[in-house]
């Protein structure tokens, strides 16, 4: 009985040192970005809901509208929109969401029901109103130092680096995971997008996750200024599959 105690000790022990070093891997930058995320919020919502105020539809409140079945078609309501948007697919909510707040590289996507996407440098990076909510991304080259802000996809392909992630099961708990990722481009080719065609870079990154499991994100982006016109990714083993693309862009 007491070998079973010591077992079950070593192995919370173990669970518990591992979401510390992920823990440690999120600088002060993290709670930064988190407190723009809820302002980010707060402005998105007050954006929705002014239009309601004023007795009239705001364009955050028209797009959410389409995420609702049995609405008109998606790229025509896109075109008809003349406001930056995405169309996404969480898995439980799909359809035209309208960009309700920036502030430097970050952008909030309110797509009704308390739900949001909120992008950094055009990648995911937190969800809010899904079963399970990605709370954080960050990534960090594997050697040397990067930038603050550093992302992948605006290097030079192939490049190795390093995710960590951290995000809320239907639990409510709290889970951190890393990977060790490499990101690799493929000569441009035009995409079909909600408002024309955009010649583009494919790019893949396989994910090696430190629990053993592996997966696959593909992003498609802009061959001269690196920005992303659409990405489809799981953001960590057995999460949600998450798919945007832009209708209109918003640089």
């Amino acid at each position: 009985m007491r070998q079973v105690i010591t077992l079950l000790r070593e192995r919370k022990s173990r669970q518990r040192a591992a979401l510390s070093r992920s823990w440690r891997f999120f600088p002060r930058s993290w709670r930064l970005y988190s407190l723009t995320w809820r302002i980010g919020g707060l402005i998105a919502s007050a954006l929705v809901l002014g239009g309601c105020a004023s007795g009239g539809v705001s364009p955050q409140g028209a797009a959410i509208r389409g995420l609702l079945p049995g609405d008109d078609d998606i790229n025509e309501r896109a075109e008809a929109i003349s406001f930056a948007s995405l169309i996404a697919d969480t898995g439980d909510r799909s359809g035209l969401v309208v960009l309700g707040a920036a502030g430097g590289p970050a952008t909030f996507w309110p797509t009704g029901n308390n739900g949001m996407l909120s992008l950094y440098h055009d990648g995911l990076q937190a969800t809010a109103g899904l079963r399970e909510n990605l709370l954080s991304t960050r990534y960090a080259p594997t050697q040397g130092e990067g930038p603050a802000d550093y992302v992948p996809w605006q290097q030079e392909t192939p490049v190795a680096y390093r995710l960590e992630r951290l995000w809320e099961d239907a639990d409510g708990l709290t889970r951190a995971l890393g990977a060790d990722a490499r990101l690799n481009c493929e000569s441009p080719a035009a995409l079909a997008l909600p408002l024309g065609e955009q010649q583009v870079e494919r790019c893949v990154a396989e994910r090696q996750w430190d629990d053993g499991r592996e997966t696959q994100a593909t992003l498609w982006r802009d061959p001269s200024t690196r920005r992303l016109w659409a990405v489809d990714e799981t953001p960590w083993p057995g999460g949600p599959r998450i798919h945007w693309e832009v209708a209109r862009p918003w640089w």
